[in-house]
């Protein structure tokens, strides 16, 4: 039975996730769960343990084949998600195995799991927050020589991290010839309205 408090489902998940994952995207939702946590703490502080639960499951589903996805959609009746690209799935099937199967029903940190790949239009501010320190929390985002400059700014205005991801989730696709979903350019514009306003 999963514990009704933040940070006793904290305590629970940090059993749990461990072994849905492996030992480097272990390490990759500690990252991105510390960020989250730091980047609350200072644009909303009231959500800092939730932004640290976020952080630690929201990759609990990443590593599982095509099949477990699958099933898994067609077990909650969830026809939409199957026909996202392949690599935004963990985050659809992330938030329903966190439901179906601990019993997890806090929609605030569904929500963030739900949103953390393709981002979308008009999202929480934890959902900004996960968004956002997913892409901080990566291999990719560290070996940049502006790492520094991007943790700073995030601190500044959240929103700015935000639209650093989207942006850089944009010319990934771009570079590599793919599909660009609408949510992630909604994401693009979301982030951009809310630094001109």
């Amino acid at each position: 039975m999963i514990p009704e408090t933040v940070q006793a489902q904290i305590h629970f998940f940090w059993e749990i996730v461990p072994k849905e994952i492996t030992h480097t995207r272990w390490e990759h939702s500690i990252r991105v769960a510390e960020i989250a946590k730091e980047l609350a703490l200072i644009h909303a502080p009231d959500l800092s343990e939730e932004a640290y639960l976020s952080g630690i499951v929201h990759d609990i589903t990443k590593q599982k084949t095509k099949d477990f996805h699958l099933d898994l959609f067609e077990k909650v009746g969830d026809s939409e998600s199957p026909n996202l690209p392949e690599a935004a799935w963990h985050s659809r099937s992330g938030a329903h195995f966190l439901q179906t199967e601990f019993g997890l029903k806090r929609e605030s940190v569904l929500g963030a799991v739900r949103h953390h790949t393709l981002g979308g239009n008009d999202l929480s501010l934890l959902e900004c927050i996960l968004y956002a320190s997913d892409f901080l929390g990566s291999d990719f985002a560290e070996r940049q020589p502006d790492y520094s400059d991007w943790r700073r700014e995030a601190k500044e205005n959240l929103y700015s991290a935000v639209l650093n991801k989207a942006k850089h989730t944009l010319q990934d696709l771009l570079d590599h010839k793919r599909d660009i979903h609408p949510r992630t350019i909604a994401m693009y514009h979301f982030a951009l309205g809310k630094l001109s306003n």
